[in-house]
Protein backbone atom coordinates (compact mmCIF):
# COMPACT_ATOMS: atom_id res chain seq x y z
CA UNK A 1 0.00 0.00 0.00
CA UNK A 2 1.27 3.66 -0.96
CA UNK A 3 1.53 6.06 1.40
CA UNK A 4 0.00 9.61 0.24
CA UNK A 5 0.77 12.82 1.29
CA UNK A 6 -2.33 14.57 3.03
CA UNK A 7 -3.87 16.91 -0.25
CA UNK A 8 -3.07 14.15 -3.02
CA UNK A 9 -5.14 11.42 -0.50
CA UNK A 10 -7.71 13.97 -0.44
CA UNK A 11 -7.53 14.37 -3.95
CA UNK A 12 -7.82 10.86 -4.91
CA UNK A 13 -10.55 10.53 -2.24
CA UNK A 14 -12.25 13.57 -4.42
CA UNK A 15 -11.62 11.53 -7.46
CA UNK A 16 -13.08 7.89 -6.13
CA UNK A 17 -16.09 9.81 -4.82
CA UNK A 18 -16.54 11.43 -8.81
CA UNK A 19 -16.01 8.06 -10.33
CA UNK A 20 -12.61 9.10 -11.30
CA UNK A 21 -13.74 11.87 -13.71
CA UNK A 22 -11.09 15.19 -13.15
CA UNK A 23 -13.48 16.90 -14.34
CA UNK A 24 -16.17 15.97 -12.14
CA UNK A 25 -14.10 17.24 -9.21
CA UNK A 26 -13.85 20.62 -10.49
CA UNK A 27 -17.53 20.92 -10.67
CA UNK A 28 -18.34 19.09 -7.17
CA UNK A 29 -21.42 20.82 -6.08
CA UNK A 30 -21.12 19.25 -2.30
CA UNK A 31 -19.49 22.80 -1.05
CA UNK A 32 -20.39 21.17 2.16
CA UNK A 33 -18.13 18.83 2.36
CA UNK A 34 -14.83 19.34 4.61
CA UNK A 35 -12.79 18.76 1.61
CA UNK A 36 -14.26 20.68 -0.79
CA UNK A 37 -11.68 23.57 -0.55
CA UNK A 38 -8.60 20.71 -1.12
CA UNK A 39 -10.63 18.63 -3.54
CA UNK A 40 -8.04 20.13 -6.39
CA UNK A 41 -4.92 18.84 -4.35
CA UNK A 42 -4.04 22.42 -3.18
CA UNK A 43 -5.15 24.70 -0.13
CA UNK A 44 -7.77 26.80 0.29
CA UNK A 45 -6.14 30.14 -0.79
CA UNK A 46 -5.31 32.41 2.48
CA UNK A 47 -8.09 34.74 2.89
CA UNK A 48 -7.64 38.54 3.36
CA UNK A 49 -8.84 39.46 7.15
CA UNK A 50 -9.95 43.01 8.25
CA UNK A 51 -8.80 44.53 11.43
CA UNK A 52 -11.87 43.76 13.17
CA UNK A 53 -11.87 40.04 12.59
CA UNK A 54 -8.35 39.89 13.34
CA UNK A 55 -9.41 41.36 16.46
CA UNK A 56 -11.93 38.71 17.17
CA UNK A 57 -10.16 35.80 16.45
CA UNK A 58 -7.04 37.46 18.97
CA UNK A 59 -9.43 37.79 21.65
CA UNK A 60 -10.83 33.87 20.68
CA UNK A 61 -7.79 32.28 20.89
CA UNK A 62 -6.49 34.22 24.29
CA UNK A 63 -9.77 33.56 25.74
CA UNK A 64 -9.17 30.59 28.31
CA UNK A 65 -11.15 27.15 27.11
CA UNK A 66 -14.22 26.15 28.98
CA UNK A 67 -14.20 22.55 30.30
CA UNK A 68 -16.89 20.41 31.04
CA UNK A 69 -16.51 18.53 34.67
CA UNK A 70 -18.61 15.52 34.25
Amino acid sequence: MKILRPLKAIKAKCLDCMGQQRNEVKLCPSEDCPLYSYRLGKGPSKRILTDEQRKEIGIRLHKPKEIEVV
